[in-house]
């Protein structure tokens, strides 16, 4: 049991790649999709699952939209687009980082605010799977109970540079993903939607705040997965 092969797409913050990753999903055929995340991703999942009158494209656009007037990327929600017209491509989100996220108070530790639950981000079909379930994926403040618009709003209190020098670690997690992911299902394609600093390194080089070792100890994404057959796709640059 495997899928054959691997094709993981590049986009940038401020870009508008929304039609570009949809044209090249319509043209690939994916027969699983994995993909980067981040707190507006997740929220507008939400409320596409909660909101059946949302489960569509328009939604989706008018949240690029929205997105891009905050300099924001959109390809995610390309590929979620892509989904919502194909009922039975499994959809993962694969993004994250090993060990703890929040200390005791629920302080930032260390990262970006991700998971670390790699069997959850391998077996979990973001659009089947019961919410509840997904609900238990998401970090939970002390005394709180899961309540993804208060996460949402401490999530987007980071800002890029924070996001981006969590990069090194995000890249291990997710290939771990995507290596799992490739082994576990069949398929003929899988391809992942990610943020293009995460593959290349004079990309990363250029973000704010980091040390010298932090450059040093960069490995692009694609040179941490174990597949074979595997190949990236800059679409901001077509």
């Amino acid at each position: 049991m495997a899928i054959n092969a691997l094709v993981a797409v590049g986009t940038e913050r401020g870009v508008d790649t929304f039609d570009r990753v949809l044209g090249f999903l319509e043209k690939s055929s994916p027969s699983r999709m994995a993909l980067d995340e981040n707190p507006i991703a997740f929220s507008t999942l939400v409320h596409m699952r909660t909101a059946p009158e949302l489960h569509s494209e328009a939604f989706l656009r008018d949240q690029k939209k929205q997105i891009l007037r905050r300099g924001g990327d959109v390809g995610v929600l390309a590929g979620l687009a892509y989904a919502v017209h194909r009922r039975n491509l499994p959809v993962h989100f694969a993004d994250g980082a090993l060990g703890d996220i929040l200390s005791s108070t629920g302080e930032l530790i260390g990262s970006y605010p991700y998971v670390g639950d790699l069997n959850f981000a391998v077996n979990t079909d973001m659009m089947r799977t019961p919410m509840e379930l997904i609900k238990q994926r998401i970090p939970r403040y002390p005394g709180h109970d899961f309540d993804y618009e208060l996460i949402h709003a401490y999530q987007v209190e980071a800002s890029d540079a924070l996001m981006d020098r969590a990069i090194p670690m995000r890249n291990r997690f997710t290939a771990m993903v995507i290596d799992a992911i490739m082994e576990t299902y069949k398929g003929s394609l899988l391809v992942f939607i990610g943020q293009r600093k995460r593959f290349r390194k004079e990309l990363f080089e250029a973000t704010e705040g980091l040390g010298q070792d932090e450059v040093e100890n960069f490995v692009p994404l694609l040179d941490l997965i174990h597949a074979k057959n595997k190949s990236f796709v800059d679409l901001t640059e077509t």
